[in-house]
């Protein structure tokens, strides 16, 4: 429970600043809030991605693009009910739809179509949001309050969209396991390996953990191994081509 959590963090926050930083000065934020109106036996799992879905068709028909930055974290209210919190960064002065009303776009003769809500299975709130990273790490905060175990079973957690090539490969490398981390730039491709270990999807590298669980389950650990160390002092993150390109 307590690695799903960690894992939370670190990949929110890191989509969450590299959404924000992709955009321009004028970008605005939104945030939205998506509430059952019952309690977790009208939740499904497809409902946060038909939402995003929507999201993804109206920002369509205004921009022409279907590539919208967001990032979102599930909570559990005090009545134990799971809604969504989410954070969309647009530019051109858009202000997305509430996502209980119904939504308006032109087909190609110009004429206005109506859309369904994006969110047919209860309230929603529409706030602007001033400081994004803040408002979404503090709902991280809240879910490492509250047990994981109440989410209902194959709900997912948290989620992000529109990231760049490198804000995906920073993420990626601050979700691997820091033995991983320390042989390994931002733009490297290791995935878990079968039996232990990660392995380079590219070169077949393979970079085993220098610890082992003892008996069973993975409470206690032992040191089986000093693998190397291999990092830059500079980091990882100055193995961007475009950062080496400044230098």
């Amino acid at each position: 429970m307590q690695s799903r959590i960690t894992r939370l963090r670190k990949s929110l926050g890191v989509a969450s600043k590299a959404l924000h930083n992709a955009g321009s000065l004028k970008q605005q934020m939104w945030m939205q809030t998506l509430t059952y109106r019952g309690d977790n036996r009208a939740w499904k799992p497809e409902h946060i991605s038909r939402y995003l879905d929507a999201l993804r068709k109206w920002h369509y028909a205004k921009t022409g693009s279907k590539t919208v930055r967001y990032a979102w974290v599930a909570e559990l209210q005090d009545r134990g009910v799971i809604h969504y919190h989410i954070v969309v960064w647009l530019e051109g002065g858009l202000t997305p739809p509430k996502g209980d009303r119904p939504w308006s776009r032109k087909d190609r003769a110009g004429l206005k179509l109506w859309e369904p809500p994006m969110w047919p299975h209860g309230m929603t709130r529409r706030d602007k949001a001033y400081c994004p990273v803040a408002y979404l790490m503090k709902y991280v905060s809240k879910v490492g309050q509250k047990t994981i175990g109440g989410f209902p079973h194959g709900a997912r957690i948290h989620g992000c969209g529109g990231l760049s090539e490198t804000g995906r490969a920073c993420r990626r490398w601050v979700l691997w396991p820091s033995y991983v981390q320390a042989n390994a730039s931002v733009q490297d491709r290791f995935r878990p390996a079968p039996g232990g270990g990660y392995v380079n999807a590219e070169t077949g590298e393979l970079l085993l953990s220098d610890f082992a669980p003892t008996g069973g389950g993975f409470h206690s650990f032992i040191r089986v191994r000093r693998g190397p160390r291999r990092i830059e002092p500079c980091g990882p993150f100055s193995w961007l081509p475009e950062i080496k390109d400044a230098q």
